[in-house]
């Protein structure tokens, strides 16, 4: 993050046309980060008198801003116009435009205040709000040269080949290999996406995960990795008679495969619940220096207390892939990360809340509102606000 005195020093460059080109990025992407950061900066480029009260402005403690920020404003303003009353006044006839002068000067000072506090306090503002709507078909490929290709949302699979075209054949670019060998398909929180990948794998991506691939699969290599959650059904592949597994690396363990169809719940800031739910064929989980191998209808765990796994019923692991929410004796903590992914909120569970177990089902088509009152039946109140650029669910008793 960078402090207000850079910002500043980095506008009076940009002004005086001594910028670098980096210097400008970071100027540019700290206007970019938020609407009222930009305005301000098209306010004071062209105006380099109001450099030292745009610094005063930024400094000024919060905690502070309703009682003293309109007090040091004008202290700093009048003190100006009052400095070049001292000045030699000019012809009587040329009044009127000095005073317009001043004023302009209290105003643009001012309006940089006011433009600020309302940042500051559009920040910690608590808005309640009724309703968040669900998400949708969201993601972003990023080549490894740097390049990122925003995918639409009215599409819903890609298609990797020599080409990248969505599944239905409308072309998206085309790739050099020779330029580019890797890529990265992520989506957002309240994001999905589908990927076939050059082999014929196709991979279904959950909100708020990502997985890296190479653009062409050849010879015994298929090693992906991912971050988040994602379905696999990999296609069977074979060189000289010889099958080829599929790999995938996730931040704690080494899933092997040869053709198989299983969900992969590996999310990095949950590394020590990653979960493999085995629909068909077999794996191997490989971590911490042990293996172990899955049939159809058991899940993989690899959690604090190492590898093991156990037989489930895998339907409600894998409806999220068919729009669904499937709750079956899913504790509350667990039940709200996979809410807040796909509707893209915060939340926080007051001490008070007794240990909960939610048995539901649902559509993921649903609007939040929908789900929490079904939740609700559990004895269990909401409370939903907007804080800044954030949604928060308070969950209470």
């Amino acid at each position: 993050m960078n402090s207000n005195a850079e910002i500043v020093s980095l506008i009076r460059k940009r002004m005086e046309e001594t910028i670098t080109e980096s210097e400008l990025r970071v100027l540019e992407n700290w206007a970019a980060s938020d609407p009222l950061y930009s305005d301000l900066l098209k306010k004071v480029e062209d105006e380099e008198l109001l450099l030292s009260d745009l610094k005063t402005r930024l400094d000024i403690n919060s905690d502070h801003l309703k009682n003293n920020w309109l007090n040091k404003f004008e202290e700093k303003t009048f003190g100006k116009i009052k400095k070049a009353e001292r000045q030699e006044l000019p012809p009587r006839n040329s009044n009127w435009g000095w005073y317009l002068s001043c004023a302009a000067l209290l105003i643009s000072v001012l309006g940089i205040g006011l433009l600020l506090y309302r940042t500051q306090i559009n920040q910690t503002k608590e808005m309640t709000i009724s309703d968040l709507s669900p998400g949708g078909n969201k993601a972003k490929i990023t080549l490894a040269d740097g390049r990122v290709i925003e995918l639409n949302e009215d599409q819903d699979a890609v298609v990797m080949g020599e080409q990248l075209a969505y599944e239905d054949g409308t072309l998206i670019q085309d790739l050099d290999e020779n330029k580019v060998s890797y890529a990265t398909i992520s989506t957002p929180r309240g994001g999905q996406y589908q990927i076939t990948l050059s082999d014929g794998t196709k991979v279904w991506l959950n909100a708020d995960s990502k997985l890296t691939y190479p653009l062409t699969m050849r010879g015994k290599e298929r090693v992906v990795e991912l971050d988040g959650e994602a379905y696999f059904d990999v296609e069977s592949k074979f060189v000289g008679g010889e099958k080829i597994p599929f790999k995938i690396k996730t931040s704690g363990e080494l899933v092997e495969v040869t053709g198989t169809q299983f969900n992969l719940k590996a999310y990095a800031d949950e590394q020590y619940e990653n979960r493999t739910t085995l629909v068909e064929g077999s794996v191997l989980l490989h971590a911490a220096g042990g293996t172990l191998p899955l049939q159809a209808g058991e899940q993989g765990i690899n959690d604090s207390r190492g590898l093991h796994k156990k037989k489930v019923d895998i339907g409600q692991y894998i409806a999220w892939k068919n729009n669904q929410f499937v709750f079956e004796e899913v504790e509350l903590r667990e039940a709200m990360k996979i809410l807040s992914r796909w509707y893209d909120f915060d939340f926080e569970i007051q001490d008070r809340v007794k240990q909960t177990y939610l048995y539901a089902s649902f559509s993921r088509g649903k609007n939040l509102k929908d789900v929490l009152k079904i939740i609700e039946g559990s004895g269990i109140k909401f409370k939903l606000v907007r804080i800044g650029e954030r949604n928060k669910l308070t969950i209470f008793n």
